[in-house]
């Protein structure tokens, strides 16, 4: 049997996933070569999931850096950029049930909120200014809550909180990724930006704070001046898993770098979370 090669060297879990392991995964190899000319293979924690995952899928997994063979065989059924109603997808399906953890009795119940580091797309209440999880820790859910930072856990520690949790929160990034280590009727509630979208990347108004993070620019030096981020929309239409998308209703303190996405402080409608976190959560008739 041929061995697959996977030679992605961006540092993105998202990425990896999204053009090299949907793109090359055929069930029927038994090993694959991850080429590491590139890659800091001890030390990229994406590289660790990389790997992590990998292992889920292939029975052989190594890493060298002197590749010739080239994979011919890709997939092209995943659009990121619009926002596509897939129907669940068989090449995607087979990927999820290989990675995703064995049905089972979840004896555990929780809420997964993924927050990551301060002043880096860090989500609060609106009304309240309370950090999102304090916010929902004060609405006595019938469901508990934990908070993680996906960015300081290990792959098997992601693995083992989505694989148990009930109901999935995120900022949109590549975080959102861990989707396909959740169980199969464990939805993705994303906070999307579509709110004051204006450019991309960000311009120089915005950027050094002539005009407010909220507020209009012109947005002649964008390469997108819309909002494009159909990711983990799309990856869960093609998984067959619930998904909900809530808009931001303002962000504070501007940006880290020029990717519209680095914003560092994210308010949302706490209210409206927990109305459909109660929808989400009830069972279907």
């Amino acid at each position: 049997m041929d061995v697959l090669v996977s030679t992605i060297t961006d540092e993105n879990i998202f990425h990896i996933f999204a053009f090299d392991i949907i793109m090359y995964y055929d069930k029927n190899y038994k090993s694959v070569i991850i080429d590491s000319t590139n890659i800091d293979v001890e030390n990229s924690k994406c590289q660790k999931w990389r790997l992590f995952v990998m292992k889920k899928l292939y029975e052989n997994v190594f890493y060298s850096n002197s590749i010739e063979q080239q994979n011919t065989k890709t997939y092209h059924g995943f659009d990121c950029w619009s926002f596509i109603n897939y129907p669940p997808c068989p090449h995607m399906t087979s990927i999820y049930e290989a990675i995703s953890p064995p049905k089972k009795l979840i004896t555990e119940k929780y809420i997964l909120l993924n927050q990551r580091n301060h002043d880096s797309r860090y989500l609060y209440d609106y009304d309240t200014k309370l950090k999102l999880e304090d916010y929902l820790l004060s609405q006595n859910l019938t469901i508990p809550i934990k908070v993680c930072n996906f960015g300081d856990l290990t792959p098997e520690e992601q693995y083992e909180l989505c694989s148990n949790c009930t109901l999935l929160i995120s900022a949109h990034g590549a975080g959102c990724t861990n989707v396909i280590f959740t169980q199969q009727n464990t939805p993705l509630i994303e906070i999307n930006f579509r709110k004051h979208w204006y450019c991309d990347g960000v311009c120089d108004d915005h950027f050094n704070n002539k005009i407010d993070i909220n507020e209009k620019c012109n947005g002649t030096l964008s390469y997108r001046s819309y909002f494009h981020k159909a990711d983990f929309h799309n990856l869960c239409s093609l998984l067959g898993k619930k998904y909900l998308e809530l808009e931001a209703v303002e962000y504070k303190d501007g940006f880290h770098d020029r990717n519209p996405i680095s914003k560092k402080k994210i308010f949302i409608d706490g209210k409206n979370l927990i109305q459909q976190i109660n929808i989400l959560l009830t069972p279907d008739v």
